[in-house]
This record gives structure tokens, C-alpha cells and sequence, in this order.
């Protein structure tokens, strides 16, 4: 027992001092990154709200912003991460990180941890404008938002580093993500209902982990006959840990021969 609290500790201040690194890496080029993955998610709340033919559902307004966050917290693991570890793989920094006694759990984390402080700017700033526009109460469920919001991104975060483990180069995780995307937002209900999607859609979404990233935030806040929002939070840490295994079972620090031809 005690050796798995000593490990657990050792994680977390590994953890810690990976994502302080990586974060003041960033500190000149952090505004930029909040614009660049704030333009998607406000893009399609703006562009929801203007088609709309009118909101008088608070439902319906409901979709729209938690369709746009989710958006962003797709950004904020798994497209950045992959693209991220690519890059780093690619330009031998993980033989840096290799030479240290972290893990491989900690070291991906910490990366995630940055791209869901980088972009939690933007979700809040979608958020607010989104509330204000749509008339929707948000003020007292905030917390629940952030919950939703850090599970969301969390449970995405291993998809993104398989595709960065697993990418040759940086330009075909670039293109991997980028292509995985729009498939994890406009094929699951994020930002309509279940129902409306064709039936081969509704089968294949319930595998999809923005459908539940999506389903939580709506119960954040406060959307009618919406699944219990602490069961969608389950399935998305479930889907986070599972997803995470996966990436780090045959996660390599360097770039072998195969990957280099």
C-alpha cells in the first residue's frame, strides 16, 4: 500500500512539473492559441444561432452551446495532443523526456492537462457570449460546466496520443486529426438530438465519446430530458482510462526505422 501511494505522489509531481514546463513554453504564444481554438466553436454557435429560425426553445439554445463546447474540448486533447507528441517524436525531444524518471502516464497528462488550459479560455468565452445571446441562466452552474468540460477533454486525450505515438510525422497526425474531427462532431449528437440523425448515425454515435461529453454539458446546464449527468461523466472517465491504455501500451519515446523511412 505504501509503495502505491510513494508511485501515485511520484506521478503527480511528475505530472505537475511537465505541464509547468510545457506551459511556460507557451507563455509568449498563449494568446494566439486561445484565438485560433476559439474561432471553430464560436463559428458554429454563431453560425446555428443566425440559421435558427428563432430560439424560443431554451432546449434548442441549450444544443447550440453545449454543441460549441464540446467542439472546443475535442480541440483541446485530441487535436492538439496528437499533433503535439508528433511533433516532439519527430524532433527527438521524447528521447529528452525518455532520459527521465517519468512516466509515460504523467508525461501525456501533462501535455493534455496544457491543451485544456490553453483552450478552457475559449470554452468560457463561447460560453458567456453564447449564454448572453441565447438568454440561457448559466451563473450558478459554472462548476458543473468546468467538471464536464476537464472529463470531456481528459477522456479524448488517449485518442490523441495514439495518433501522435502512432503518426510517422507531424504532417500525418496534422492531417489524421484534423480528419477525425469533424467525425467525432458532426456525427454524433452534439448539436441536435439523437433522433434526428439517420439511424445508422444513432447506432454508431453511441460509441462516440463527444455524444457524452455532449449529453453531460447539456445536464450541466440544466437541459431537459437529458441522460443523469454523473452517468455520462462515468462513461467519459471510463472511456478516458480505456482510451489511455490503449495509447500508452505500445507508445514508443523514439522514432523507430519504420517510422523514419
Amino acid at each position: 500500500m505504501q509503495d502505491i501511494e510513494r508511485r501515485t505522489c511520484r506521478s503527480v509531481v511528475d505530472f505537475v512539473w511537465i505541464l509547468k514546463g510545457q506551459l511556460y513554453s507557451l507563455r509568449i504564444q498563449w494568446f494566439w492559441y486561445v484565438v485560433l481554438l476559439s474561432i471553430s466553436p464560436l463559428s458554429y454557435l454563431f453560425f446555428l444561432w443566425y440559421y435558427s429560425a428563432s430560439m424560443t426553445s431554451s432546449d434548442t439554445a441549450i444544443y447550440v452551446i453545449s454543441g460549441s463546447i464540446a467542439s472546443s474540448a475535442v480541440s483541446a486533447a485530441m487535436l492538439s495532443l496528437g499533433q503535439t507528441i508528433a511533433s516532439m517524436r519527430q524532433t527527438n525531444v521524447l528521447e529528452f523526456y525518455a532520459t527521465l524518471p517519468v512516466s509515460r502516464l504523467a508525461f501525456v497528462l501533462a501535455l493534455a492537462g496544457r491543451g485544456v488550459l490553453l483552450a478552457f479560455p475559449s470554452a468560457l468565452v463561447v460560453l458567456l457570449i453564447g449564454s448572453a445571446v441565447l438568454n440561457i441562466d448559466i451563473w450558478g452552474r459554472l462548476w458543473a460546466v468546468a467538471v464536464v468540460y476537464l472529463a470531456g477533454a481528459f477522456s479524448l486525450a488517449g485518442l490523441g496520443a495514439m495518433i501522435g505515438f502512432y503518426s510517422r510525422t507531424p504532417e500525418s497526425a496534422s492531417l489524421a486529426t484534423q480528419v477525425i474531427q469533424p467525425l467525432l462532431v458532426l456525427f454524433a449528437p452534439v448539436y441536435m438530438p439523437i433522433q434526428r440523425l439517420p439511424d445508422a448515425l444513432q447506432i454508431t454515435s453511441r460509441i462516440i465519446p463527444t455524444t457524452y461529453v455532449a449529453d453531460a454539458m447539456r445536464g450541466a446546464l440544466g437541459g431537459s430530458s437529458m441522460n443523469p449527468l454523473y452517468l455520462n461523466l462515468g462513461v467519459l472517465i471510463l472511456s478516458g482510462v480505456a482510451s489511455l491504455s490503449l495509447a500508452l501500451r505500445r507508445a514508443s519515446w523514439r522514432v523507430g526505422r519504420s517510422d523514419a523511412r
